[in-house]
C-alpha cells in the first residue's frame, strides 16, 4: 500500500501545478511549431518538470504499508541425556521436522544439561535441566506466533526447577512424548546427601545420606563414608520393606583447611543392575575464621560488659579480658585489641601494643586523653580534659559500612554519655559515625569515627556510657537490635583485612562439572595502579598430579583474564606467576561431578502427563508421526498471523524522481533544438 502526503497543507500542491502550466505558457505561446501535437507534448514535459520541482519545496512523504505473513512455530525438543539412549528417536524427529516444515515454522533443539540446536543420534547428557529448554524457548518466542512445544523426555531431570512450576508450562502447550520405561527394577540408590558447604576448624559437620530402596526388603546394605581412600565410617542397615526410605547420619570432623573431599557408598546387592547411582561425592569447605579479641583495661565498667555482649553473640569471636598489668600473651595471637580507659600509658604492655599493627578500639575518658594523644595523634585532645554531657547525631555521610535506617533513627533519641571538654583533632582520612551535640547545639566533635592509615585500622569512641544506650534499645521485637548493630559492624570493619599485596588472582573454589572456570587476575605498581604490560601465567596440577599449562589474556581495563572450559572432577592446585616469577600466588579449586542421570531409574511419566494437561497441550502414548502432525494441524492455534509495517521515507530522496526530470528536460531540449528554438 502506498500513499503520499506533504509536510505543508496539501492543497499549496494546486499552486504547484498552476505554476507548471503558467511557466509552460508563458514558455510556448509564441513558439510556432509545424506540429501542434508537437507544442503540445513539450507544454506538458515543461509544466511537469515546473510542478515536481516546486512541489519538491513542500517536503513531500511516502508512506509505505508492508505486509508478511507468519507461519505458526513449532519447537521440536529431543531429550538427549544418557538415560533416554535407548530410546531411538532421531530419525522420527527428523521424520516430523520435514513433515511440518510445510505447514508450520519448525525450530528443533536437544536438551540435557544444556540446549543446543538441532538432534543428535548419540545422547550423551550426564544431568537433565528440562527448566533451560523452556527459558529458551520464553527467550526466543515469547509474543510470537508459538502453536506448542512438541518435547522428549523419561519425565526425569536433576537439575533446574520443576518444569510444572515454569512461567511459560500453562501459557505454552506442551506434547509431550514419554520415553524410557516406568517398570519398578530392584535398585538401591543414594538419592541425597545434606551437608554444610562451610565449616569452621575444629567445628563438628553433620552429614546425613538419604537412601532409596526398590524391590529390596530383607537385604542387608552398609552405607560407608571415605575422605579420600581412608574410611571414615561405616553403618549396616536393614532394608525392611519393598520400597523404603533410609536415613544414615555421621559426623566429620573438620581439622583440616581448605576444601575437603568426602564419598558416600553404599554396598550393591545380588541382581542389582544399575549401580552408577551407589556412591556420591561431596565437599566441605573448612575456613578458619575464628577471630580473637581482647578487651584491655584497668577498670571495671558497665560498658565493658555492655560491649562484651555484642561479641559474644557471635560464634566465630573468642573473646578475652585481661588488664594491662597481667597481659603476658603476644598481640599477634589477637586479631583486635579494644582499650576502656586506660590511663597508664608508660607500661610496656601498651608499649608493645603502639607498636603493633592490630586493629585498635579506644573507648576514651579524661582519664585515658594521654594514651589516646600517644596512640592516635591524629585524633588527639587538647584542653582541660573536664567532662561534659553530650547527646549523639547520626553523620549522614558515613560510608564506611552501611547503617540500617533503624540504626540512623537510634541516635536521634539516645541519652546522654561523658565526653572530655577539650579541643578535637581529626585525620583527613577518617569518617566520622556520630558527632557530638552539647545541649540544643550540634558541633562537629566527633563522638564516634574510624579512620586507616597504612600502620593500622582504628575506631575511637569519644565517651563513656555506652551501657545507657544498650538499656535505652528496648524498641520492637528484637530487644537491643540497634546497638548490637552499631558496634558489631563497627568490630567487623576492624577485624576484616584488606589484600594489599600488588598481585592478586581472584577465582572461585567450587565449580560445577561442564562448567568453565574464569580467573581474574590484578597486577600494581608502586603507585598501586593496575598495569597489565607484563604476562602473567597460569600451572595447574590435579589430585593425579596432570600438569596444565595456561596463559592469562590481558583486558582494556589494564587486569589479566582466564577462562578454562571441560576440566574432569577432581581438586585443583594453581600456581599464578607473574613477569616469570617477580610475583606468585598460590591458591586452590574443585570440580564438582554432577548428578548422575543413572541415579533415578524408573521414568517418571505422571509428570509429562501434568505438564501436558495443565499448559492445554497432549501427552502422546507413543512417538506416532502421523498422529503428532495431525494434532498439531488441527489445533485452534494453528493460524497464520499477518504483521504490518509501515515505511515512511522523503520523495526528494527517490533517485528516479531525478531521473525522471533530468529525462523530460533532455527530451526538450534535443526537440527545440532540432526545431531551431533555443
Amino acid at each position: 500500500m502506498f500513499g503520499i502526503t506533504t509536510e505543508l497543507p496539501m492543497y499549496y500542491s494546486i499552486i504547484c501545478i498552476l505554476l507548471g502550466v503558467v511557466y509552460a505558457y508563458f514558455l510556448y505561446r509564441k513558439n510556432n511549431f509545424q506540429s501542434k501535437i508537437l507544442t503540445s507534448f513539450l507544454f506538458v514535459f515543461r509544466a511537469l518538470v515546473v510542478f515536481v520541482l516546486s512541489f519538491l519545496l513542500l517536503h513531500p512523504i511516502t508512506t509505505i504499508l508492508h505486509t508478511t505473513e507468519e507461519k505458526p512455530i513449532i519447537v521440536l525438543a529431543q531429550d538427549a541425556s544418557i538415560s533416554c539412549q535407548n530410546s531411538e528417536d532421531f530419525n522420527k524427529f527428523t521424520q516430523l521436522q520435514e513433515s511440518l516444515s510445510d505447514n508450520f515454522e519448525v525450530v528443533s533443539y536437544h536438551y540435557s544439561d544444556e540446549v543446543s540446536e538441532g538432534f543428535v543420534s548419540e545422547k550423551k547428557g550426564v544431568s537433565t535441566n528440562v527448566s533451560n529448554i523452556m527459558d529458551e524457548v520464553d527467550l526466543k518466542f515469547s509474543g510470537r506466533n508459538l502453536l506448542g512445544v512438541v518435547l522428549s523426555s523419561d519425565g526425569l531431570y536433576n537439575n533446574g526447577s520443576n518444569p510444572l512450576y515454569h512461567k511459560i508450562s500453562k501459557s505454552v502447550p506442551f506434547y509431550t512424548i514419554p520415553l524410557g520405561d516406568t517398570s519398578v527394577i530392584k535398585d538401591i540408590r543414594i538419592s541425597k546427601v545434606l551437608h554444610n558447604e562451610i565449616s569452621f576448624l575444629g567445628n563438628t559437620s553433620p552429614v546425613q545420606v538419604h537412601i532409596k530402596t526398590d524391590k529390596c526388603k530383607g537385604e542387608n546394605i552398609k552405607i560407608k563414608l571415605y575422605s579420600g581412600n581412608k574410611l571414615l565410617q561405616s553403618k549396616s542397615i536393614k532394608v525392611v520393606s519393598n520400597s523404603d526410605f533410609i536415613k544414615a547420619d555421621f559426623k566429620i570432623e573438620n581439622n583440616r583447611l581448605s576444601l575437603q573431599k568426602y564419598k558416600v557408598v553404599v554396598s550393591g546387592i545380588d541382581n542389582e543392575p544399575y549401580t552408577d547411582n551407589n556412591s556420591n561425592s561431596f565437599f566441605i569447605d573448612v575456613i578458619d575464621s575464628k577471630y580473637k579479641i581482647l578487651l584491655l583495661s584497668d577498670v571495671v565498667h558497665p560498658d565493658i560488659s555492655a560491649f562484651k555482649s555484642v561479641l559474644d553473640k557471635n560464634k566465630n569471636y573468642q573473646v578475652e579480658i585481661a588488664s594491662p598489668t597481667e597481659f603476658t600473651s603476644s598481640f599477634k595471637e589477637y586479631n583486635l585489641v579494644v582499650t576502656f580507659y586506660i590511663s597508664n600509658k608508660k607500661s610496656d604492655v601498651l608499649i608493645s601494643l603502639k607498636q603493633s599493627n592490630v586493629p585498635l578500639l579506644m573507648f576514651v575518658s579524661p582519664n585515658s586523653v594521654s594514651l589516646l594523644n600517644s596512640f592516635y595523634p591524629e585524633g588527639s585532645l587538647s584542653g582541660k580534659n573536664k567532662m561534659q554531657e553530650v547527646t549523639a547525631t547520626y553523620n549522614s555521610s558515613f560510608s564506611k559500612f552501611n547503617a540500617s535506617p533503624s540504626l540512623q533513627n537510634y541516635f536521634a533519641d539516645l541519652p546522654p554519655l561523658y565526653s572530655t571538654f577539650a579541643k578535637y583533632n581529626s585525620s583527613v582520612t577518617s569518617e566520622i559515625i556520630a558527632y557530638q551535640n552539647i545541649g540544643m547545639y550540634a558541633t562537629e566533635k566527633p563522638l564516634i569515627t574510624l579512620d586507616e592509615t597504612l600502620d593500622r585500622k582504628t575506631a575511637i569512641v569519644y565517651a563513656q556510657g555506652i551501657w545507657k544506650w544498650k538499656i535505652n534499645d528496648r524498641r520492637g521485637e528484637n530487644l537491643h537490635q540497634n546497638f548490637d548493630e552499631l558496634f558489631s559492624k563497627i568490630s567487623q570493619y576492624l577485624l576484616i583485612k584488606e589484600d594489599k599485596s600488588r598481585f592478586r588472582v581472584s577465582h572461585n573454589k567450587k565449580i560445577q562439572q561442564g562448567k568453565p572456570i574464569e580467573f581474574t587476575a590484578e597486577y600494581y605498581n608502586d603507585n598501586y595502579e593496575l598495569n597489565n604490560v607484563k604476562e602473567v601465567s597460569l600451572s595447574l596440577k590435579n589430585e593425579e598430579g596432570k600438569l596444565f599449562n595456561y596463559m592469562f589474556s590481558k583486558t582494556e581495563n589494564a587486569s589479566y583474564f582466564l577462562n578454562i572450559n571441560s576440566l574432569s572432577p577432581s581438586k585443583y592446585y594453581f600456581t599464578a606467576t607473574y613477569n616469570t616469577g617477580e610475583e606468585v600466588t598460590k591458591g586452590q579449586f574443585s570440580v564438582l561431578p554432577k548428578q548422575s542421570e543413572s541415579s533415578v531409574n524408573t521414568a517418571n511419566h505422571q509428570l509429562l502427563y501434568q505438564l501436558s494437561n495443565q499448559s492445554n497441550g497432549f501427552m502422546f502414548p507413543s512417538f506416532n508421526v502421523e498422529q503428532i502432525k495431525d494434532t498439531l494441524v488441527n489445533s485452534s492455534l494453528n493460524r497464520i498471523i499477518l504483521h504490518t509495517s509501515e515505511k515512511v521515507e522523503s520523495v526528494i530522496n527517490k533517485m528516479w524522481i531525478l531521473i525522471f526530470l533530468l529525462l523530460l528536460l533532455c527530451t526538450e531540449w534535443i526537440v527545440r533544438k532540432y526545431n531551431g528554438f533555443y
